[in-house]
């Protein structure tokens, strides 16, 4: 249909979608869309909008305001708005966007990723891919055929896009260095793995390295190497046979009685109780 806001002009679209109750419950789904060609007259002010706002901006530019600052956009650049909280935003000149209102799922989760990672504007790097990822969702609420899952699909590619495209805060050689270091922790799980040696294989001191570690995974090294070899244990726990001694040999631990607290204290069962109880998973 053609939308009635201030500043479109009539070659613009805008197609609205009620998801059914399994979408709102298992997928991100989107409640309306459009492909907006705007004038500097385009202005947005809500008190909320209960959705998230994604806006690819095509060509022209605008405004954001958002949290209390002002982000400028401009074209080749996406625009994620937490709509349950004050918003605004507008056009500064002509402007050509491509807008997506969606929720559900892990959607907050997503949001806040982002705005922590990268703000609430963001460089798209494939132009063309994301245009056709969101001209393709859009398209598709345009017919009369909408496959939610399909749709869900295509939110998380763009929100993922956005994200893996991206610069993190400690740049991609940072991010790289900490990537090698969970696959040599992988692949060397029954090794000391200690953090002297870690740190030094990529040039870093323990103290930095282990700031930047936990906060790229969330996890200081050692709490992570704890937790995989706990994971390890909890898979042959329950798929083999395997003495807990020869369980926890292999999965990295130095002593049975190291690991049957570790696991306990982690796992808050034994691992003879998390071996036979169905519950635990």
């Amino acid at each position: 249909m053609k939308p009635f806001d201030n500043g479109c002009l009539p070659e613009s679209n805008v197609y609205f979608y009620t998801a059914t109750g399994q979408a709102r419950e298992a997928f991100f789904y989107p409640l309306c869309a459009g492909h907006y060609y705007c004038t500097p007259g385009y202005y947005v002010s809500r008190t909320n909008y209960d959705s998230y706002l994604l806006i690819y901006v095509k060509k022209g530019s605008g405004c954001l305001e958002a949290d209390g600052a002002s982000f400028p956009f401009h074209d080749g650049q996406a625009v994620l708005v937490d709509c349950y909280k004050p918003h605004v935003y507008y056009a500064t000149g002509d402007l050509e966007i491509f807008w997506v209102h969606f929720d559900g799922a892990t959607s907050r989760q997503y949001i806040s990723l982002i705005h922590q990672s990268l703000g609430h504007v963001a460089d798209v790097k494939n132009l063309l891919s994301f245009e056709k990822l969101l001209d393709k969702l859009i398209s598709m609420l345009s017919s009369s055929n909408v496959n939610e899952a399909l749709c869900s699909k295509y939110l998380v590619q763009l929100l993922t896009e956005i994200l893996v495209s991206q610069d993190f805060t400690c740049g991609d050689r940072y991010s790289g260095i900490i990537e090698d270091t969970i696959s040599y922790i992988s692949n060397n799980i029954t090794g000391q793995l200690s953090l002297e040696e870690l740190a030094g294989r990529v040039g870093l001191s323990p103290y930095y390295f282990t700031r930047l570690f936990k906060q790229e995974t969330g996890y200081t090294p050692h709490e992570y190497v704890i937790h995989a070899r706990i994971n390890i244990a909890k898979f042959y726990l329950k798929s083999s046979s395997f003495p807990i001694k020869e369980i926890c040999y292999n999965s990295g631990f130095s002593s049975e009685s190291s690991f049957c607290s570790t696991f306990k204290r982690i796992c808050k069962v034994t691992p003879t109780r998390y071996r036979y109880n169905q519950n635990e998973k």
